[in-house]
């Protein structure tokens, strides 16, 4: 068993990120702080795969092939390993990089997706279980990996009109990974 994330991002401006960047620097005034906010489909992949060549292979497959992650006319995505992913320290001096994943308390859309693989498309034996998100990716200025991650929360969490914008905790689960 292998498992594999695969990021999805739009090839043009991100409208809903850059909306958001905007209420966040202008309306909860983290102007200085907040340098970049992306956003990307996230899907967890856990993979009946031999080795991690293997598996890699199977997400690709499944991005390029299939049509239920990827358009490519208005997409491009990345394969990772839970390992490899880009939080922490930028090389940048003072810069942090905060990756925050948002799940739906249900998470209906992904067993759509998992049902659409294994029955329609045949991939019954490859792929186990589907986990799907959004990726918000916040460079911020910080002195630290948990200042950076403390200022990531206020950020995220909706909790008043004037506090946190990228979740709303009464029907979205979150996690920074």
């Amino acid at each position: 068993m292998q498992t594999l994330e695969l990021l999805v991002s739009l090839k043009i401006p991100d409208v809903t990120a850059l909306t958001a960047a905007s209420a966040i620097r202008r309306r909860l005034g983290y102007d200085e702080v907040l340098k970049e906010l992306r956003r990307s489909d996230y899907y967890s992949l856990d993979l009946n795969a031999t080795d991690p060549l293997a598996a890699n292979g199977l997400a690709q497959e499944l991005a390029e092939k299939t049509n239920l992650f990827v358009n490519p006319n208005k997409h491009s995505y990345e394969v990772r390993s839970p390992q490899d992913r880009g939080g922490g320290p930028t090389p940048q001096e003072g810069l942090w990089r905060v990756e925050v994943l948002v799940t739906d308390a249900e998470g209906a859309e992904a067993d759509d997706i998992q049902q659409a693989l294994t029955q329609r498309l045949g991939y019954s034996e490859q792929v186990t279980s589907v986990r799907r998100g959004i990726l918000w990716t916040l460079l911020l200025t910080a002195d630290s990996a948990e200042e950076a991650r403390e200022i990531a929360e206020q950020i995220t969490v909706t909790t008043a009109r004037d506090q946190g914008v990228l979740v709303n905790p009464h029907f979205q689960a979150w996690e920074i990974i």
